[in-house]
């Protein structure tokens, strides 16, 4: 993956990211929730869609996503608006979600260790 945008100082108004909308999504998400996009990056479907959008959609290529935290974290986005943002895109049917694992699936140790050193390259 590339690197993440620069940062200046100023970061884009949640109404800006969520193209005007200032609602409540009617898709809720959790910090643990997957996201993929629902279409490749490159394949044209994201052309005209906003910069941010189209690097949210760029950090979740199908088939595997990524949680809505660590899509927060790379896009140095509060978890708050990114849910609203990622609620947005869900929306719309640019992103798909999928709920947390079950508890059994959270405690293979080996996924665990995974998931932390994804979390430490961050």
């Amino acid at each position: 993956m590339g690197a993440a945008p620069r940062r200046s100082g100023r970061r884009p108004r949640l109404y800006a990211l969520t193209d005007g909308r200032t609602g409540t999504p009617r898709t809720v998400l959790t910090m643990d929730t997957t996201i993929t996009a629902a279409a490749v990056p490159g394949d044209g479907t994201h052309r005209g869609l906003p910069t941010e959008w189209q690097h949210v959609l760029a950090l979740c290529p199908p088939p595997d996503g990524r949680a809505v935290a660590e899509v927060a974290a790379r896009m140095g986005m509060r978890l708050t608006p990114m849910t609203l943002l990622l609620g947005e895109l869900a929306d719309r049917g640019l992103v798909r979600h999928r709920p947390p694992l079950e508890a059994a699936e959270a405690t293979d140790v080996h996924l665990l260790m995974r998931i932390r050193d994804n979390l430490a390259r961050i």
